[in-house]
């Protein structure tokens, strides 16, 4: 027998599986400073996430080759890396980059600004700039705006790295 949701059950479920991952993110990162020292921690933390986001790009990666297509900024989003529900964005019209999204939801980013966790919690924000390093290294992700910074809103934007840099 099929069972089936609402998409507004969906994207509930969805939510609330990104904040119970914001959550433990939140606690993780909390013990590793409690333990370490500020300093220290966050320098683990980071280390951690750039691990996790360059692999999740290697993986977005060999799915894109799987299909016969280049690593290009066009194609990342051909391999599912995160879920479409959950999130509200909106692709935004840049000529000067490859892809500039804005989004104006994250659960995660609620769930840490609600509990005062913003410095830390954008530490994991570093993961967008890791993966697309493990998906293509001639791409470079920016952060132009985040929510945990005090902005309304994130805007990310993926360019072409300069070779003359």
């Amino acid at each position: 027998m099929t069972e089936l949701i609402s998409k507004k059950e969906a994207v509930e479920n969805v939510r609330l599986m990104a904040k119970r991952t914001a959550l433990l993110y939140q606690h993780f990162a909390q013990t590793i400073i409690d333990e370490l020292g500020e300093e220290k921690g966050k320098e683990l933390i980071t280390k951690a996430i750039w691990s996790y986001g360059k692999e999740s790009g290697s993986k977005v990666k060999e799915g894109v080759l799987a299909m016969g297509l280049p690593a290009e900024a066009e194609n990342y989003n051909q391999v599912p890396d995160l879920p479409v529900l959950g999130w509200e964005f909106e692709l935004l019209d840049n000529p000067d980059c490859e892809e500039a999204v804005r989004i104006t939801l994250c659960p995660l980013a609620e769930v840490w600004l609600e509990s005062g966790f913003s410095t830390i919690g954008r530490i994991y924000c570093q993961v967008d700039q890791a993966k697309y390093l493990g998906y293509n290294p001639e791409l470079e992700c920016l952060h132009q705006k985040n929510v945990l910074d005090g902005d309304c809103c994130c805007e990310i934007v993926v360019k072409k790295k300069n070779k003359s840099s």
